[in-house]
Formats: C-alpha cells, sequence, structure tokens
C-alpha cells in the first residue's frame, strides 16, 4: 500500500522489519531423534564357553560369510558369489539362517549382526550382519559327508556269494581341498530345511496379512465417512432448494 503526496508514491512496509527467514517456521516444530546407530562390533559366539579363546580376528581360518554371497535376489555387481542355476542360492539368506546350518554340523563361528557389505549398500539396514566360520572344522566335516555320500562298489566273492566286498577307494579323494566355494553351496542347500528359517517365513507371512487386513479397513472406514460427509451435504443442499421454493410460492401467493 501507499501515499501519494506530491507526486510521488511512498511505499510503507507492512508487517515485521529486516530480512525474512524462510526457515524460522521450521524452528518452531518439534526436533526429529533418529534411533541410535548399533555398534557394529557386536559379536555372538558359538559355542559361547569360547567367546574368550576363540581367536577369530584377522585369522585366515575364519572367513568371512556375507548372506549377500548366496542371495538369488543380488546380482554379481551387489556381491552375490553363487550361481543361481541348479538352486545354489537362497531367497534373503540371513546371519541367523547361516548360523542355525552351522550350529546343526558343530561348526564354531561368531556372528557379526550389525555389519554391512561393502558392495552391498543397502546391506547396512536390510538384512545386515556377516558370519566368520572356522574353516578348518569345516573342511573336516565337509570331507566325512562327501565321504559319506560317495557310493561304495561292491563285488561278490567268488568263495562265498553271500560275502560282498566293498570298495572303499570309489571316486572320491578325501585328501582334495575344500575350497570357501564348496562351503557356500553346501549351507545354502541346507538353509531351506532349516526350521527356524520355516518359522521366520511363517511369521514373516502372517505379519504381511495382517498388515494387508489392516489397511483394507482403513480404507473402508475412510470410504465410509467419505459417503457420510457426501450424504450430509446433499441433504443441506435439497432443505436450502426447498426453503428458496417455499420462499417463491409465498411471494407468489401474496
Amino acid at each position: 500500500m501507499g501515499k501519494k503526496g506530491g507526486g510521488r508514491v511512498r511505499i510503507k512496509q507492512v508487517g515485521p522489519k529486516g530480512p525474512i527467514n524462510p526457515l524460522a517456521d521450521l524452528n518452531e516444530q518439534e526436533p526429529i531423534f533418529l534411533p541410535p546407530k548399533p555398534d557394529s562390533n557386536i559379536t555372538y559366539f558359538y559355542p559361547r564357553n569360547q567367546a574368550f579363546t576363540m581367536n577369530y580376528k584377522n585369522n585366515a581360518n575364519f572367513p568371512c560369510f556375507w548372506p549377500t554371497y548366496i542371495d538369488s535376489n543380488k546380482t554379481v555387481k551387489e556381491g552375490r558369489r553363487i550361481g543361481k542355476e541348479n538352486g545354489g542360492c537362497v531367497d534373503c539368506p540371513t546371519v541367523e539362517d547361516i548360523s542355525e546350518v552351522l550350529q546343526e554340523l558343530g561348526v564354531r563361528h561368531v556372528i557379526q549382526p550389525f555389519k554391512g557389505y561393502p558392495r552391498d549398500v543397502e546391506s547396512r539396514w536390510d538384512n545386515p550382519g556377516r558370519v566368520m566360520y572356522d574353516m578348518t572344522q569345516m573342511e573336516v566335516m565337509m570331507r566325512r559327508r562327501a565321504i559319506e555320500a560317495t557310493p561304495r562298489i561292491v563285488e561278490l566273492n567268488d568263495d562265498d556269494d553271500d560275502i560282498p566286498i566293498l570298495d572303499d577307494d570309489a571316486d572320491h579323494d578325501p585328501d582334495a581341498p575344500v575350497t570357501q566355494k564348496q562351503c557356500w553351496k553346501y549351507i545354502a542347500g541346507k538353509i531351506e530345511g532349516m526350521p527356524g528359517r520355516k518359522l521366520r517365513l511363517e511369521n514373516k507371512k502372517k505379519a504381511e496379512e495382517e498388515e494387508k487386513k489392516r489397511l483394507r479397513d482403513e480404507a473402508r472406514m475412510r470410504a465410509v465417512t467419505a459417503k457420510k460427509s457426501n450424504a450430509g451435504g446433499s441433504s443441506k443442499k435439497k432443505g436450502k432448494k426447498r426453503l428458496r421454493d417455499e420462499a417463491r410460492m409465498r411471494a407468489v401467493t401474496a
């Protein structure tokens, strides 16, 4: 607004003087407190009684096993190291699943549930953690299982047909080195049958169904509320129109 005087227009400032801070309203809002970041060095041991004697730090005998290695939802660029063919990968494996398999095999290991895989950025908040297992125990177990699973050649003795001869030197090499990739494939093949994983997936499915039901109920309630409000507005309009018609009829009659 302005005032005229002497052919000039003087601008009058309305409101507070000085520069306006566009972020002033934000300062009046309540601050947002983020949850504290978990300590990535938290470690759980199996078995627990070896928490002070297990030498896993900077030890080549305790390699890292990230769930991303066997995750079928990850790409090779993100860190997957097992092929998807022949069921070599698992859908969203967790450190709990890996630990459950290692516990069944009797392999000692440590779990660091809040570590993030450097190549997979999402693993820092979605499915974090890693497992470090004893490679020596894993090698012994893998060789023993390989020997048990290898079929043995059966020959018949000429002297007595009822007594078979078992050839223990059939197509396996107990001295062959066991690689980490073989260990990962073996663990991935056993994860699906673990009872802990089955229970976790069932609970996850139930939670998703409950969430969908809650969203449907909320949508239904919003629809009912909107319908009631629309009905109330239309009845009010009809009432006003009726009053106008009555007033017009009275004017005509008069």
